[in-house]
């Protein structure tokens, strides 16, 4: 699989802000323990949990457990307050409100455990939130979107039961 420049200096950026600068804010209230970016690594196992699960990174507590964390990471200088999902491609892809509606309903499938929406302005955490990501479906308002080429869905922290809200 090839990837973008655009798309992988991206990804760096984005893994490299939610592990040197949201992970130490917000760890203590996910239970502590290490995490793991899966998007950077190279094996099949990571790749699938990315693609398919939505699973950004790979948490660990000793002695009790892991999960997956969805995270995503914008950049503006504002923070909106909001989870953002995609709903839509203007390619008609699958998007991860699909494949995590289908994992949370069936049951079948592994899906995100936590989700985790962080704001910077540029470098700089000015701050965001974090859910269970069932807890953030339970919230959605199919009319509350934001278009563009794709579609993402704005669901406010306010509205999400259990939401953990964090500054910088």
């Amino acid at each position: 699989m090839s990837y973008s420049t655009d798309w992988v200096n991206d990804l760096t950026w984005s893994n490299k802000l939610f592990v040197d600068k949201v992970w130490p804010v917000i760890r203590k209230r996910c239970g502590g323990g290490e995490i793991k970016p899966v998007e950077i690594m190279p094996d099949i196992i990571s790749r699938d949990l990315d693609m398919l699960c939505g699973i950004d990174v790979w948490h660990t507590v000793p002695g009790a457990g892991a999960r997956g964390i969805a995270s995503r990471v914008q950049r503006g200088g504002r923070n909106w307050g909001s989870f953002t999902i995609r709903y839509k491609r203007a390619s008609g892809a699958k998007t991860e409100y699909e494949k995590r509606l289908e994992a949370i309903k069936t049951g079948e499938y592994i899906y995100p455990y936590l989700t985790c929406q962080a704001y910077f302005d540029k470098d700089k955490l000015i701050g965001g939130g974090f859910a269970k990501t069932i807890d953030i479906f339970n919230a959605i308002d199919l009319t509350n979107t934001n278009k563009s080429d794709n579609e993402f869905l704005i669901i406010p922290f306010k509205n999400v039961v259990g939401v953990k809200v964090f500054c910088s």
